[in-house]
């Protein structure tokens, strides 16, 4: 436990220099409300840059450590049983707190809590000066993934013995602390002094720390690093340029040869080799354009593709790598630039691309500086300030936030190089502008699916291939990002809240703009009457809409398809009306935008106030959403329907209620009617990776959906991993028929079974479901069983978003979480050695054949005189429960346990279809429920011991 002197008021000589005291209490709950105590208070004492000494004692809180407690701190009832009260340290505590600066991680918490613990011994409330240490590293460490004190401690390369023990923690906290300001100490003087001016957000008087490094810097005068640049007030890396590779350069087919290559870095495999050889073949090959590589987990796919890629870039080849997400894309790039740097001959220059908003606008963030925002907005500019001295690319997702709500998002994200004002003193640097330039000599371009499907128009030259990594994705992109919606009731309201804003005459109003000489009348007018035709015309469109084609059903969501004939023929029967909203609409971007351009100058001149200022930002805010509502309206166009000769869906959608919105949506039904004609075209070579793409039995599907004739070549390479001894599969013979059994019952089976291996099996486990719904049933009931209280449960759309949850499941590894999620989480997220050991698949993966876009999938399938079950549901099923087994074994390394809880497999003549994306050396043990959690204690234990 640490040292648990008592030290003595005595026993310290504290200088009269500034002493920090770094504090951190251990509690039988966070809570504020008088309920919780202090079980352990520790405090590192730090003078002139260095630890001094620390003090620590362990506290009887005389009521019990709850479990969870004991479990995360490892402190037990037995170990604070002889300790003593609070009230017998309190005067100690109090004492050598005085004359010192309060320095906690997360201080709301530890300040409050033991100042209250003070007040209830009837001490007055310490009156110290506090740090906070979490927002100094927020700020100054903007990309970490978490701010955890031990994931802090792990990448600064501290040693954290026993987290959540508070000695250990204040000692780390201590060195974070002294790291951080030496971190401080390397900012450039202008950079502190902007971070001064927005230090007022900070938490008690953590402020002073960029005050006194400022004062500290300021008298100094260094010059910027050559490798910095200011602009105004901020400061930004120099842009760089590279240029392509002068000789053309070939991937070496001998042993020999490819031996030399990786020189050590990399083994050769025979596998991964063959592979590579076979890619480079494919990309210098005059007469086949397309080839699909099912590569199995393990055996390298990444580096596979990417080095013979590396070697076609030479050949004045430009290669665009898609992958499934975004995090995905940065992984990638990431992992690109660090292994064959080492390995390759020649430079490689890779750039991101994604969409507008991922990107910082530098010129709307250097006006952010100079509006007013809440604190939480200050804090979040300060960290922009400090990453902008780290960033390459302008790509705000280095900063590895799990949801962009903070309104300054809105105001800094990137719109489009269209939108840019070349007047501004940030347009030579802006990085999207700087990202088009470096396309032209780009050996790499990674992007996502999603980007891939809807900016076509962006790839353009003879010189690209294409590389389509997780290709299993692509077509669920297709249907998802191609699919627009057009929201009437979101536009009404939209304009109805702008016209209100143009005519109120209670606050501010734009007839005080025309006093203030911002606008004219006549400007006013114009743009009055383009919101009143809308607000009106489009409300009447709705109605008519509605009245050809809604059928509006007694309870729940209405949703009815709409054929693109009868489609074209109530645009014809109200093509006066849509013509004259066109018309509007495009008169309303009009005036905005010259409103736009006027606002800057007016601002920067200050020939309007603040509250003319903040008036319009609002305005034009809620012009930003309208116009965005608007993306789908192009889908109105007569013309490009009537050319248009792929296959769309079209439906509207209301829900029953009053205040629902009636929304119209356009979408592709698969990959197979959109891939080939918008996509593939514009590359010389497509190569389609992923590892789990198809079976035997899906082979006609993949193609279907890939949008690739019969004769596209498949090739499959073998695993490198031995499934036998690396897994253990286990079927639940005993489950429940999903289609038969009673809903409760089947819900308390699921809830009981995994209670019951879970409890006993304290290992990282992810339970996969098919829908939200019956995740959080289950996790309802687990909760009421009292798993919550012995492990760590994360539930989708119970703790947080799909991003967060990955998160919080990788970086809590030690705690051995246990995760219950669907969707997203089938694929996409590798999880290597301890980060997963037991993986439990509740159902097969069906999709629900409810759904509207289902329905007419399946509809279509049946007037082409084939079965939906076999041609759509059973293949795109199988796919998936392939695509979550593919989550558990990672490396050579790992082991780990799958359960099936769904008996279908065994007793379903299609079961036989799910049975082949099984490893066929890997036995699938059929047990009953009540023998899984011993079979999964055994199989850890023995792997344990013999790995």
């Amino acid at each position: 436990m640490g040292d648990r002197r008592l030290i003595k008021v005595g026993d310290f000589k504290m200088d009269k220099s500034k002493t920090y005291a770094v504090v951190d209490l251990e509690m039988t709950s966070p809570a504020l409300d008088g309920t919780g105590r202090i079980i352990q208070f520790s405090c590192t004492f730090i003078e002139k840059g260095k630890i001094t000494d620390t003090f620590n004692t362990l506290i009887n809180p005389q009521m019990p450590i709850p479990p969870e407690v004991q479990r995360l701190t490892g402190i037990k009832n037995s170990d604070v049983s002889k300790a003593p009260l609070f009230i017998d340290v309190a005067d100690t505590i109090y004492a050598l707190l005085q004359d010192t600066v309060f320095v906690a991680h997360n201080i709301m918490q530890d300040y409050r809590f033991l100042n209250a613990e003070f007040e209830r011994a009837g001490y007055p409330a310490l009156e110290l000066k506090g740090v906070d240490t979490v927002q100094l590293a927020q700020i100054l460490l903007p990309t970490q993934p978490s701010y955890r004190l031990v994931d802090l401690g792990n990448y600064l390369g501290i040693k954290h013995e026993r987290p959540h023990q508070a000695d250990s923690d204040t000692y780390v906290t201590a060195q974070l602390f002294l790291l951080l300001q030496k971190r401080l100490e390397l900012l450039p003087a202008s950079v502190l002094q902007t971070l001064c001016s927005l230090s007022d957000a900070l938490l008690y008087d953590t402020a002073e720390c960029f005050k006194d490094a400022y004062e500290a810097k300021r008298k100094k005068a260094e010059p910027l690093p050559r490798d910095l640049m200011r602009v105004e007030n901020l400061v930004i890396r120099r842009p760089q340029f590279a240029t392509k590779h002068g000789e053309a350069l070939h991937f070496p087919t001998e042993k020999k040869e490819q031996t030399d290559l990786f020189s050590g870095i990399i083994e050769w495999r025979k596998e991964q080799v063959k592979m590579m050889e076979t890619i480079a073949k494919f990309l210098s090959s005059k007469t086949e354009t397309k080839l699909l590589i099912e590569a199995p987990t393990g055996m390298g796919k990444t580096l596979g593709y990417v080095l013979p890629a590396a070697y076609a870039s030479t050949n004045e080849r430009r290669i665009v790598i898609s992958t499934a997400t975004t995090a995905l894309q940065s992984q990638l790039a990431e992992e690109i630039q660090v292994t064959l740097k080492n390995i390759l001959p020649f430079e490689l220059d890779v750039i991101v691309l994604k969409g507008n908003e991922h990107y910082i606008d530098l010129d709307k963030f250097w006006r952010s500086l100079k509006q007013p925002y809440n604190k939480n907005s200050r804090l979040l500019q300060m960290r922009l300030v400090v990453w902008l001295l780290q960033t390459k690319t302008g790509d705000l997702d280095e900063l590895r936030l799990t949801r962009k709500q903070d309104p300054l998002f809105e105001n800094i994200a990137h719109t489009g190089v269209m939108g840019l004002d070349a007047a501004s003193p940030f347009y030579g640097v802006d990085y999207l502008r700087l990202k088009e330039v470096a396309k032209k000599n780009a050996s790499f371009m990674i992007t996502n699916h999603a980007y891939l499907l809807t900016h076509t128009e962006y790839f353009t030259g003879n010189d690209l291939e294409l590389i389509i990594d997780e290709a299993q994705n692509l077509p669920a992109a297709v249907m998802h990002n191609v699919q627009q919606v057009f929201d009437f009731d979101a536009i009404k309201i939209l304009c109805d809240t702008l016209l209100v804003k143009l005519e109120s005459k209670i606050s501010f109003s734009f007839e005080q703009l025309i006093e203030q000489k911002f606008t004219t009348k006549k400007q006013y007018h114009v743009l009055q009457k383009h919101l009143q035709v809308l607000d009106h015309d489009m409300w009447t469109l709705r109605a008519n809409l509605m009245r050809r084609f809604l059928r509006l059903r007694a309870n729940g969501i209405t949703e009815q398809a709409i054929s693109e004939k009868k489609f074209m023929g109530f645009l014809k029967e109200n093509m006066g009306l849509i013509t004259k909203l066109a018309k509007a609409y495009t008169g309303f971007l009009s005036e905005v935008s010259a409103l736009q351009k006027k606002f800057f100058k007016a601002a920067d001149s200050q020939k309007i106030d603040q509250t003319a200022v903040m008036y319009l930002l609002d305005f034009f805010k809620l012009s930003e959403q309208l116009i965005s509502q608007f993306e789908a309206w192009s889908k109105l166009n007569l013309d490009d329907l009537e050319k248009n000769t792929t296959k769309q869906l079209i439906w509207i959608s209301m829900a029953s209620q009053e205040t629902a919105h009636l929304r119209l949506h356009f979408s592709y039904l698969d990959g197979g009617e959109f891939l080939k004609q918008q996509v593939y075209s514009r590359f010389e070579h497509v190569l389609f990776l992923g590892a789990g793409l198809f079976t035997k039995k899906t082979r006609e599907y993949t193609l279907h959906q890939l949008d690739l004739p019969v004769t596209t070549r498949l090739l499959s390479f073998k695993s490198t991993f031995d499934y036998e001894r690396q897994v253990l599969a286990m079927i639940a013979k005993d489950a429940p028929n999903v289609g038969q059994a009673d809903n409760e019952s089947y819900l308390n089976y699921l809830a009981q079974t995994i209670y019951q291996m879970t409890s006993q099996n304290p290992c990282q486990t992810m339970i996969l479901f098919n829908s939200l719904d019956e995740l959080e049933q289950v996790y309802e009931k687990l909760a009421n069983l009292g798993l919550t209280k012995e492990r760590e449960v994360l539930a989708q759309g119970v703790n947080g978003t799909p991003e967060k949850l990955k998160k919080r499941f990788v970086l809590n590894q030690a705690q051995q979480t246990i995760l219950l999620a669907t969707g997203t989480f089938f694929e996409g997220i590798d999880l290597p050695d301890k980060l997963l050991e037991l993986l439990i698949i509740v159902r097969l993966p069906f999709q629900a054949p409810t759904t509207l876009f289902n329905q007419v999938r399946y509809e279509r399938v049946r007037q082409a005189g084939k079965n939906p079950f076999s041609t759509l549901a059973l293949p795109e099923a199988v796919l998936r429960l392939k695509q979550g087994f593919g989550r558990l074994i990672r490396t050579p390394a790992d082991r780990g346990v799958f359960v099936l809880l769904d008996s279908r497999i065994l007793t379903k003549r299609y079961g036989q279809e799910f049975m082949q994306i099984f490893p066929p050396e890997l036995t699938l043990h059929q047990v009953k429920s009540t023998q899984l959690p011993s079979k999964i204690a055994d199989f850890l234990k023995n792997t344990e011991e013999n790995f």
